[in-house]
């Protein structure tokens, strides 16, 4: 009887142990199951930020990019304008265009790809670049006579010299000077004289004479285009505004930065790589 009782005991008891051996096991797997899918979760979700901060760091280096492309553009221009009194008449115009393309193409992939505040500033350096193209050629035939002109100058005393070449060239280079200045009546009647002292100096070729009479004829932006013996209005107003634009580029490049290096990335923002400014130049060394 005794062993009939105790079997009776045995088996409810061997059965909670096991009831409660299979719910220990379930309740580990299902916390194991719990681990894994938060770890799943985490990877995920550091695979997220890790692709979106590496998104970020390749738009930031299209950007730089593109602004780098576009300060070099306007460089490029630049050196063009100032140093196209001394190319050939003919070549000017061609030179001048595919310097000004540059520029448009440059700024065109600012457009795309910057924030407002730096497509804003791009702008601008294309308004500017626009604005010397409209000039430049006619500031080329200027600056090429003047600069011809004053080679010709007496060089002793220009405004004491007897010989006719050296005394027109001087009379003609004072002429282009006040130009700008002078009422449209003066101009018209000045402008025949101005043609006679250009050729009587000999320091211009016949067709160079009639280029410097068509620009004459009008004295929009006069001053502009013939600037002074130091400064260069025209030039020193574009390097402005594009110095303007590298100075806000090197400054969403140094904030990227910032925001990049909480994350452990770095990013360079060296000012050089966003174009270096051209030194200007002088009337007196432009030919």
């Amino acid at each position: 009887m005794t062993t009939v009782v105790t079997a009776f005991i045995t088996v409810p008891a061997t059965l909670v142990a096991a009831h409660w051996t299979r719910r220990s096991m379930d309740r580990a797997a299902d916390a194991a199951v719990a681990v894994g899918l938060g770890q799943s979760e985490a990877a995920v979700q550091a695979a997220r930020l890790q692709g979106r901060a590496g998104r970020e760091h390749a738009l930031e280096s299209e950007r730089r990019a593109a602004y780098t492309r576009l300060l070099c553009a306007a460089d490029l221009l630049v050196r063009t304008v100032r140093e196209l009194p001394a190319v050939p008449h003919e070549s000017r115009k061609a030179l001048l265009d595919q310097k000004v393309t540059g520029v448009v193409e440059a700024q065109a992939g600012v457009a795309v790809l910057g924030p407002p505040s730096l497509t804003a500033r791009a702008r601008d350096v294309l308004e500017q670049s626009l604005g010397l193209e409209k000039l430049a050629l006619r500031r080329a035939v200027l600056r090429a006579a003047v600069s011809a002109l004053e080679t010709h100058w007496c060089p002793r005393d220009a405004e004491v010299c007897e010989d006719p070449q050296h005394g027109s060239a001087f009379v003609a280079w004072e002429l282009l000077s006040q130009w700008g200045s002078l009422e449209d009546e003066e101009r018209w009647a000045q402008l025949d004289f101005l043609g006679f002292t250009l050729r009587e100096s000999r320091a211009l070729t016949a067709e160079q004479v009639d280029q410097v009479l068509d620009v004459a004829n009008s004295v929009a932006c006069w001053d502009l285009m013939m600037g002074g013996w130091v400064r260069d209005p025209l030039l020193e107003r574009f390097q402005a505004v594009r110095d303007e634009f590298a100075r806000a580029a090197r400054g969403s490049q140094e904030n990227f930065a910032v925001r990049a290096g909480g994350r452990g990335e770095t990013c360079d923002p060296r000012s050089d790589d966003l174009g270096p400014r051209i030194p200007g130049r002088t009337r007196g060394t432009e030919t």
